[in-house]
């Protein structure tokens, strides 16, 4: 006979039994409720409200926090006329959603081809159909988009975002926004729930489909299924893919913590000496950019660091043909071996700058590094200014004159109007390219007292004379003129003298006249309109910018006697 099996015991083990799987909930028995239930099908943290009375009041929404909203729940929801009912998203989703509120700057009341631009934008990322719905009463749009296989909700929140804005249509609440959303990152522990949006074609809720001229359309649910899977059908679903992909590397890149800080920095320190010269007035920005990347990149200090600069700029792309510094290359790339050598420190090392406030000596030795570059701004600036009065090229028009500046000195318009007084027409204020120190400007010499002038011919100064320094510029203090200091002339004075010809005057020289006249203008206490009146009684109706090198001396004589009255 076959042997018994012992009965089994409490000590034997028993085999663990296959968990078992949570079966979906039940749909409602209407077909089309339960294709309703199938798309909007993430039951956590629904939103319901009761059907506001007056189409312009805004639902008072409320979360349902303590339970899921069950299939047949949602679409008893939906039915109820006076009720609102709307969802959020899971981890994957079948459709996106585009919204535009109806005082959006975007709507088509506003903006007729702003429906256009959107589907274009879409159009680019494999979306080639859409659905359009007027979503209440209040007139808002929104626009469908409708998926043949379900993709990562964040990659689509992702795509839709960066998608709109590289077509400048910038997310903003209350304007344009897009379902599902970019949410946050949450904290271990926790979880963010993706943005809710009320479900389309609510009984008596206002919600119908539209046309493309914004004409309603027959809105029952089998309509708006049948064009909902026409749709999903016309779109690039591989294309789509790929682009999801891209955004979520975009927006990897644009979330980088600050330790990628460092990378990133390289990275555009490398992009910008790759460039090389594009235009004039680039030398300092450039010899500064290979300083930085030599001392904190390559670790290079010295002498070895000089070269480096030296070799670099050199053999960068536009350096023979844009560089004006050529033939002081060498000692340019010594001067900021040595100022970037100051300023910056090898990657990993201890800082040579006390980058803290807790003292006022600490706070004295930190450089202002914006205050730097908003400097060398003034200068490209002021460096352009002058070349374009040089060749009789200053536009005397507001625009033409901005866009001429503006090339040549490789500076955005934003930042020539924090400059105004150095370039706008109205302001009159026209500085050298570099600010020059009190002490380094020769002692000028006693202008002669006012005679008769000539009428017969112009007068013009053999010797042109400079104004004194000042405190932290060059036009901030009164000018002293005395006969007892030596002056380009040794102690002689220098009355103009009637000249033949009229030589070219130096690029030096000219930018010593133009000085010299904005140091009169200032002590005279003129304003703008009165140095322009002046200079029109005395050339014929001309503007500053319009003088010749010979009438620019001129005026600076006219000035000075002017000032001796």
């Amino acid at each position: 006979m076959p042997r018994k099996q012992p009965p089994a015991c409490a000590s034997q083990a028993i085999a663990p039994q296959p968990a078992r799987q949570r079966l979906p909930e039940p749909l409602p028995r209407d077909p089309l409720g339960q294709r309703l239930c199938q798309i909007f099908s993430y039951p956590w943290q629904a939103i319901v409200a009761p059907a506001p009375t007056d189409a312009s009041q805004k639902p008072a929404w409320q979360t349902l926090t303590q339970y899921p909203l069950k299939p047949r729940s949602l679409w008893t929801y939906w039915q109820d006329a006076a009720q609102l009912v709307g969802v959020r998203f899971g981890s994957t989703t079948t459709y996106g959603l585009i919204d535009l509120d109806a005082f959006s700057l975007h709507h088509p009341t506003r903006d007729r081809q702003a429906l256009a631009t959107i589907r274009a934008a879409l159009a680019s990322i494999g979306i080639h159909q859409t659905l359009l719905l007027r979503s209440s009463w209040n007139g808002g749009l929104h626009l469908y988009i409708p998926l043949p296989e379900a993709v990562p909700t964040f990659g689509l929140a992702v795509v839709l975002k960066h998608c709109l804005e590289a077509h400048h249509l910038p997310l903003q609440a209350g304007q344009l926004e897009v379902f599902p959303n970019v949410k946050r990152y949450s904290k271990a522990g926790e979880y963010s729930e993706y943005n809710a949006h009320r479900l389309p074609l609510q009984p008596s809720s206002g919600s119908v489909l539209l046309s493309d001229r914004l004409q309603p359309l027959p809105s029952d649910l089998s309509s708006f299924f049948q064009q909902w899977d026409q749709a999903a059908a016309a779109q690039d679903l591989e294309q789509l893919n790929q682009a999801i992909a891209e955004a979520k590397k975009q927006h990897q890149y644009r979330s980088y913590n600050r330790r990628s800080n460092t990378a990133i920095w390289q990275q555009e320190l490398e992009t910008e000496m790759e460039q090389g010269w594009t235009g004039p007035g680039q030398t300092n920005h450039l010899l500064k950019t290979i300083g930085c990347y030599g001392v904190v990149f390559q670790s290079l200090s010295g002498t070895a660091l000089s070269h480096y600069i030296e070799h670099t700029a050199i053999n960068s792309p536009g350096y023979s043909e844009w560089c004006q510094h050529q033939h002081e290359i060498s000692r340019r790339a010594q001067e900021w071996a040595t100022t970037a050598e100051n300023y910056y420190w090898p990657l990993g090392t201890s800082p040579k700058r006390d980058r803290t406030l807790t003292s006022s000596t600490a706070a004295n030795n930190i450089v202002n590094f914006n205050q730097k570059r908003a400097e060398e701004a003034q200068a490209r600036i002021k460096q352009a200014v002058l070349e374009l009065t040089q060749q009789g090229q200053l536009p005397d028009g507001l625009t033409a004159r901005a866009q001429a500046i503006a090339s040549i000195a490789q500076c955005s318009h934003s930042t020539l109007q924090k400059y105004k007084e150095l370039w706008h027409p109205e302001w009159y204020v026209i500085e050298p390219p570099e600010p020059v120190a009190a002490s380094s400007i020769a002692p000028a010499i006693e202008p002669p007292k006012l005679l008769e002038d000539s009428p017969r011919e112009e007068l013009h100064t053999s010797v042109y004379m400079k104004g004194g320094g000042a405190e932290g510029s060059l036009l901030g203090e009164r000018s002293s003129f005395s006969s007892q200091r030596e002056g380009p002339g040794r102690g002689k004075t220098s009355f103009p003298q009637p000249l033949t010809s009229s030589p070219q005057i130096a690029p030096d020289d000219l930018s010593d006249v133009i000085v010299g006249i904005q140091i009169q203008v200032r002590q005279l206490g003129w304003t703008v309109e009165q140095a322009h009146q002046f200079i029109a009684d005395h050339f014929h109706g001309k503007r500053r910018s319009q003088l010749t090198e010979d009438e620019l001396v001129c005026l600076l004589y006219h000035l000075r006697t002017r000032s001796r009255l």
